[in-house]
C-alpha cells in the first residue's frame, strides 16, 4: 500500500490534481484507515501512472478516468506507435512551427488539441506546458522576443474566444475580475483563470496586465464582482508591482472584496511573510483554483 506522499512522489501529480482526479472523475478509489489517511493499491498507482503519462501526452482526464487499466494500456500503446509515425511530439511540432514564423501552424495545433480537451485539462495539459516550452526557448536563445510574443498573442486570441463562446451572462452568475498589477506584464495566469471560470458559468471580466491599482478597484467599483483574482508571475516582484499590491489590497479589504493571488511572485511574497498579503488567498495551481471557485459557486 502507498501513501498520498510516495504516490504524488511516484507519478509527479500534485496532491491538489490527485484529488480533483479523485473527486470529480473517480479515476481511482483509495481505501482508508481508521483516522481517515487515504492508502492506494499497486493497482491505484499503476493507473495513476498511465493516466498522467496519457494526460502529459494531450489526452483529457475525462475521457480517460472511466478506462480499465487494461484499456489505458492499450491506449498508451497506440499513441506510442503513433508518436513514432508523426514527425515529432506535439510541443516539438509547436516549437518547430514557431521557430519558421508559421504562426498559423502553432494556431492549428492548438486548435486541434481544444478538439478533444475540456477546458481545465486543455489548460493544465496544454497551455501551460505550451508556454512552459515556449518561455524555455526563449530563455534558452532558440526564439527571439518576437516569436514569443507572436505566440502568446496566439494563445490569448484562442483562450478569449472560447472564453467568449462559453460564457452566457446572467445575473445569477457569481462574477469574477482578473487583472495583473502595474510592472507585472505576463497575464497567461490570468488568462487560464478566466477559461477554467468561464467553464463555471462565471460572468468574466477580463481586465488584462499591468494595471494601476487605483483602476483595478475603480472597474471593481463599477463591475461589482465577488472575486478579484490577481496574476503575479515575477520573482521577486518589481517594487512597483508591490506597491500597487498593497495599496490594490488596501483599497479591496475597505469595500469588502475578496482577493485571490497566484502565480510565483504570489507565492514568493507569501514565503517572504509579507504581512499585506494576508487579506487575501494565495492559489497554488490550476486545479486548486478550479476546485475553490466550484465551491465559491456552490455558496452563491
Amino acid at each position: 500500500m502507498y501513501s498520498i506522499k510516495a504516490i504524488t512522489s511516484l507519478t509527479g501529480l500534485t496532491p491538489e490534481t490527485l484529488r480533483a482526479w479523485e473527486r470529480r472523475y473517480a479515476c481511482v478509489t483509495p481505501a482508508r484507515n481508521d483516522t481517515g489517511r487515504r492508502f492506494y493499491s499497486q493497482q491505484d498507482l499503476d493507473k495513476l501512472t498511465l493516466l498522467v503519462n496519457l494526460t502529459g501526452q494531450g489526452h483529457s482526464i475525462g475521457k480517460l478516468a472511466g478506462l480499465s487499466w487494461q484499456q489505458l494500456n492499450d491506449l498508451q500503446n497506440q499513441s506510442a506507435a503513433q508518436q513514432r509515425r508523426e514527425p515529432a511530439p506535439f510541443l516539438e511540432q509547436i516549437a518547430d512551427a514557431l521557430r519558421e514564423y508559421r504562426i498559423e501552424r502553432c494556431e492549428q495545433l492548438l486548435k486541434k488539441a481544444l478538439l478533444v480537451n475540456e477546458p481545465l485539462d486543455y489548460a493544465r495539459d496544454v497551455l501551460l506546458p505550451a508556454m512552459q516550452k515556449v518561455g524555455n526557448l526563449w530563455h534558452q536563445g532558440k526564439i527571439n522576443i518576437a516569436q514569443e510574443h507572436m505566440f502568446s498573442s496566439c494563445v490569448k486570441r484562442i483562450v478569449l474566444s472560447m472564453v467568449n463562446n462559453l460564457h452566457r451572462h446572467s445575473r445569477n452568475n457569481p462574477a469574477i475580475m482578473l487583472a495583473t498589477p502595474s510592472g507585472e506584464p505576463h497575464e497567461f495566469g490570468i488568462l487560464v483563470s478566466c477559461l477554467v471560470a468561464a467553464a463555471q458559468n462565471y460572468n468574466c471580466y477580463y481586465l488584462g496586465a499591468d494595471l494601476p491599482a487605483e483602476d483595478i478597484l475603480e472597474a471593481a467599483r463599477h463591475l461589482a464582482p465577488e472575486l478579484l483574482v490577481v496574476g503575479m508571475v515575477k520573482t521577486p516582484p518589481e517594487e512597483v508591482t508591490v506597491e500597487h499590491l498593497h495599496r490594490l489590497l488596501a483599497g479591496a479589504q475597505q469595500s469588502n472584496l475578496k482577493v485571490w493571488l497566484g502565480g510565483a511572485g504570489a507565492l514568493y511574497l507569501k514565503g517572504e511573510g509579507d504581512p499585506a498579503i494576508g487579506s487575501a488567498e494565495v492559489v497554488t495551481d490550476i486545479d486548486q483554483f478550479n476546485a475553490k471557485i466550484r465551491q465559491q459557486r456552490i455558496s452563491h
